[in-house]
């Protein structure tokens, strides 16, 4: 289509824009009118040790934090100034072309700040969700526009603050659907956690198999005979390989070619042709060329790096398939009284033998092995029925571990996919009110009140009727009691942060509610002696107006049975529902030490297991009011 063609009509209920056909209802806003600021990270020195990581753009992997290869800082300076708060959405400024640009959401998950090449990112929280946020700038149409604002420079790509926040963002016309898509999103990424996980548990398991198993610490059960001494090259004879480059191959043909870079890039230790694109080789190019067999057993003879010497594959399947291997190869074919079919590939795992290829690789950039190093190595080897036996266990793993990857990469194209919908709003998520959040000042035009107008209401009425002149309404108290109103009335409460005092938001503080309240006259500020807090205000007539009409007169009268809890009860409730809403969310039993391990894992939150208001009595106290107020229960979500 020519640039001058006419678009096509959007669908019914649709709209073009620079970004494709959007809902009607949804609109284009750039990014700097969602969000309180963009901060530059921390340039000081880092160190391989400290008191906490310092998150650089390599740890920024597919939207999440990767916390692998972390360095560490001690300068409390800078730990105060770029300390992370959950929610943050870092955002790599500097990189190369194809990689700058890439988002990830920090959440929360331990102490860390973030250096210079990062931008992090402060989402209003009235306007725009943090999850919803992450995954717009992970979308390719994201990719597309970084493309058009980044700066090149040499070998470095650049986008400044300020491009960022020109960043077009196509907005649902409430939090309630941005926070669906993210949910939904969200539990795609659980998934991909979760197996992810399981992937690298598998992994573990079979490593400690084959250390035991190719080493003969453990024997499987029939087996007990002494190992014999093996010398390999005088049981193997080479096979003739080719020497074609990759600009030899054709996509099509009769004759498979196995190059030495998909023998380094195999996923495990055999290969099947079945299961794997290969190359073809011409057949006047095969002249005089051996043809792979099923046992055979292909090894690199280069290698960049010591890691990848004795890389190899055993060929399966071969049967009615007609393959070569290529350019840079050692084939190799044992005799099957020696080693077992389904064994060989697996010799690379053998300590002994890998470290004899090691001590013989020549080369200063690249690592040379051949024939010669690979036929005297001499391995101890077990018979030939316990081979078989350990290559039968070995692969039953391996094949465990192929499926689980496959599913991974699946469950991965599905998440595109997703995001392509949902974040375009081609798939809309329908998502119940839980009560009409409009205040009559507010409704003219149709525009919703905001979050911080929300809370500003509700910390008046709090005032109202939990505060007095003697004993005004401090934040501690009012953040515990907001609390509890939202998991009552929408059965969870966000915002609220893992903090020393409990779950606290601070938004309520620096984002604006408490100063509307005080401008509204719903609240004013009062000391009396050691006591600082909130009382009513004068206008708190109208903001008990509007709190009626949203939550219903039944809610203030629910929240009077905390009228004369101490601070200390509501911090111990609110705590453990806290951690018990983070299990049941992860698909874990609530319980008096599952949920002290919630509160452990936590650096703000360690200290209160020692306090005696935190005894193993109180917390099941607090699980078993937890469920009668909000009607959960022990048992984790299925």
């Amino acid at each position: 289509m020519s640039r001058n063609s006419p678009q096509p009509e959007p669908p019914h209920g649709y709209k073009l824009t620079d970004l494709g056909p959007i809902p009607d209802d949804w609109n284009i806003t750039p990014l700097g009118q969602l969000i309180d600021s963009v901060e530059y990270g921390s340039s000081a020195k880092s160190n391989t040790k400290g008191a906490i990581p310092v998150l650089r753009m390599g740890n920024l992997q597919g939207g999440r934090i990767d916390w692998a290869d972390l360095v560490y800082t001690d300068n409390t300076r800078e730990i105060s100034t770029y300390y992370l708060q959950a929610g943050d959405v870092l955002f790599n400024r500097t990189n190369t072309i194809d990689l700058v640009g890439k988002t990830a959401l920090y959440g929360g998950e331990r102490p860390a700040i973030f250096a210079g090449y990062l931008i992090r990112i402060k989402v209003a929280a009235e306007l725009l969700d943090a999850r919803f946020l992450n995954y717009i700038l992970n979308t390719p149409f994201a990719r597309r526009y970084s493309a058009k604002v980044v700066s090149l420079a040499v070998g470095q790509a650049n986008i400044n603050g300020q491009k960022l926040k020109t960043y077009p963002i196509p907005l649902p016309p409430t939090m309630e659907e941005q926070r669906a898509i993210a949910d939904a999103l969200s539990d795609v990424d659980g998934l991909l956690g979760a197996l992810e996980k399981l992937i690298v548990k598998k992994r573990a398991i079979k490593q400690a198999a084959m250390q035991q198993l190719l080493t003969a610490k453990t024997r499987l059960p029939g087996f007990t005979g002494k190992w014999e001494t093996t010398r390999l090259g005088d049981h193997v004879r080479y096979l003739t390989h080719g020497v074609n480059p990759r600009a030899d191959l054709t996509a099509e043909g009769s004759v498979r070619y196995l190059h030495y870079g998909d023998v380094h890039a195999a996923p495990g230790p055999w290969l099947n042709p079945e299961r794997v694109l290969m190359p073809r080789l011409p057949v006047e190019k095969c002249s005089g060329l051996d043809r792979l067999e099923s046992g055979d057993l292909v090894l690199v003879d280069a290698s960049e790096d010591l890691v990848g010497i004795g890389k190899s594959v055993e060929l399966r399947n071969m049967n009615g398939v007609e393959a070569v291997a290529g350019l840079h190869t050692i084939a190799a074919r044992f005799d099957k009284e020696i080693l077992a079919d389904g064994f060989k590939g697996y010799l690379q795992y053998i300590p002994t033998f890998k470290s004899h290829l090691e001590k013989l690789a020549a080369g200063t950039k690249v690592y040379a092995t051949n024939r010669s190093h690979v036929s005297s190595a001499e391995l101890p080897l077990p018979s030939i029925q316990e081979q078989s036996a350990i290559a039968a266990v070995l692969s039953d793993m391996d094949a465990e571990l192929e499926a689980l990857e496959r599913r991974r990469e699946k469950v991965r194209q599905i998440k595109l996919g997703m995001m392509q919908q949902l974040l375009t709003g081609c798939i809309r998520l329908l998502k119940p009110q839980v009560h009409v959040a409009q205040a009559d000042g507010d409704s003219k035009g149709g525009k919703a009140h905001s979050w911080a107008f929300n809370e500003a209401v509700v910390i008046g009425t709090l005032a109202k009727h939990f505060a007095k002149e003697e004993f005004p309404l401090g934040r501690k108290r009012y953040t515990k009691l907001s609390y509890l109103l939202h998991r009552h009335a929408e059965r969870r409460a966000e915002g609220y942060l893992k903090k020393a005092a409990g779950p606290y938001n601070p938004r309520t503080k620096y984002g604006g509610p408490e100063r509307i309240g005080l401008e509204s006259g719903y609240i004013r500020e009062h000391k009396n002696g050691p006591y600082t807090g909130f009382v009513a205000g004068d206008n708190i007539a109208q903001a008990e107006a509007y709190f009626e009409k949203w939550y219903g007169p039944a809610a203030i009268q629910w929240l009077h049975q905390f009228r004369f809890k101490k601070n200390d009860d509501l911090e111990v409730l609110t705590t453990v529902d806290m951690a018990a809403e983070e299990l049941r969310a992860g698909g874990r039993a609530v319980d008096v030490p599952s949920v002290k391990a919630v509160i452990r894992s936590h650096p703000e939150w360690q200290a209160k297991l020692d306090r005696p208001v935190f005894s193993d009595a109180n917390i099941a106290t607090a699980i078993d009011a937890s469920c009668k107020l909000f009607g959960a229960s022990g048992e984790p979500e299925q």
